[in-house]
């Protein structure tokens, strides 16, 4: 019942180091987890569902009497330290996140990104992207049309999140109509005041079978925070190398690695 929360949230914080670490970890406000232990007011259920994930019960379990929910957890103690474990990775993953987002202000608006195609060799895909601010940090957005320009075959979606590590803009997206393909693109900052190209990695998959890892230059080109959108997504195709519609700076910067340090692999890795 749900009298019994109160009784059986204590008990799952007595498995963690401290109450300060179990709000720290989960994002809620010291004060007011102190009114859910109280009983004095109930969680949301979204934020039933973040604790329930965090504990490693069911928000079923979680709301049995005390003395029934005591045995379960007695039972299974050992659940605990990975569902510990979980919420660190997540804990620090949005500490990056929300810390990266004042180093990426300058890089926020459209770009047309460009990168030699994993299903099509011998293919530069051109995309349209957009870094944008969201609560919780940086987030990408692409949007690419998988075919010659004016036929395309298919569209691909992409969103996922922006941070900055060890003077590095990282970038992790998912395919978001799929949900079968996830990308990192790692890109070399800026030193400039005016930002006109990011250079840098993209590793992912072919989305044709049998689907090999690969990776390739990606270089990003800025359009501004403000652009007809449908003009350039209908730039948006798979290009010949040497199309004019590739700028010239942008077929140098894909077909040399040799102005970057580090090892590039263009064919699928074995």
């Amino acid at each position: 019942m749900a009298r019994d929360l109160p009784r059986n949230l204590r008990l799952l914080c007595s498995y963690h180091p401290s109450i300060a670490e179990v709000c720290r970890q989960l994002g809620v406000n010291r004060s007011q987890f102190n009114r859910y232990l109280s009983g004095e007011t109930y969680p949301s259920l979204r934020l039933m569902q973040r604790m329930c994930d965090f504990f490693g019960v069911d928000e079923s379990e979680m709301l049995l009497p005390h003395a029934k929910f005591s045995e379960l957890v007695r039972l299974r103690p050992r659940h605990a330290p990975a569902s510990v474990e979980r919420n660190v990775v997540a804990a620090l993953a949005n500490d990056v996140r929300l810390d990266s987002q004042r180093a990426l202000q300058p890089y926020r608006g459209y770009y047309l990104i460009y990168y030699n195609s994993m299903s099509h060799p011998g293919q530069v895909l051109l995309a349209v992207g957009r870094i944008y601010p969201t609560p919780f940090g940086m987030n990408l957005k692409t949007i690419e049309n998988v075919g010659k320009p004016g036929r395309s075959k298919f569209t691909c979606k992409y969103q996922g999140a922006c941070f900055v590590l060890g003077d590095r803009i990282f970038m992790t997206v998912m395919e978001t109509l799929t949900k079968n393909e996830v990308m990192q693109i790692i890109l070399y900052p800026s030193y400039n005041n005016r930002i006109r190209y990011l250079t840098g990695v993209v590793s992912g998959v072919a989305a044709r079978a049998p689907r090999p890892p690969a990776a390739t230059q990606i270089v990003f080109e800025y359009l501004g925070e403000s652009i007809d959108l449908r003009r350039q997504m209908r730039r948006s195709a798979l290009y010949a190398p040497d199309s004019p519609d590739i700028p010239e700076e942008v077929r140098e910067m894909l077909s040399s690695w040799s102005r970057h340090p580090g090892p590039l692999v263009e064919a699928p890795l074995a």
